[in-house]
């Protein structure tokens, strides 16, 4: 069976809300996936008819400013470290760059936010050219820091 990427249709938001581990509660996984349906951007890895990893991501601010944030991005974990974490990534920068080129922008930065403690995403992110930017301490409680990533694509 084949790995195919692609955009996320109504049918996906089901199974996009069910995924147990990715969020606290049933409506706040309702609410983040409808309202990504809604207004943004999900990009999945589907396995035949299993998801198998998603990305979401969103224009911050207005189209004329470049700049895209990923604001969740998984790959379920028998499937990593095979290359498919990378190609989803690199897959929904270039849907962002088309998105914003169909209006006459240009992407100009793409921000994330990972773990501090998340060797492997920062491998992956620093492979792509994202640089670490900041660190945002203790955000999630008292050790817990995130690093916030960029992509500068212009300056």
């Amino acid at each position: 069976m084949s790995v195919k990427i692609a955009n996320a249709t109504e049918r996906d938001a089901a199974k996009l809300i069910s995924l147990p581990h990715r969020y606290h509660t049933k409506e706040e996984a309702t609410w983040f996936v409808k309202s990504y349906f809604d207004y943004h951007h999900i990009k999945v890895v589907r396995l035949g008819s299993e998801i198998i990893g998603a990305l979401f991501w969103r224009v911050e601010a207005d189209k004329h400013h470049g700049i895209i944030v990923v604001d969740d991005f998984w790959i379920s974990e028998k499937f990593r470290r095979q290359g498919l974490g990378e190609k989803l990534l690199r897959t929904s920068i270039n849907d962002a760059k088309i998105f914003l080129e169909k209006d006459n922008y240009t992407l100009r930065k793409v921000l994330l936010t990972t773990a501090q403690d998340n060797k492997p995403a920062r491998k992956l992110y620093e492979k792509i050219g994202f640089r670490k930017s900041a660190v945002l301490k203790d955000l999630f409680g008292k050790g817990e820091n995130e690093l916030v990533y960029i992509l500068t694509l212009k300056p």
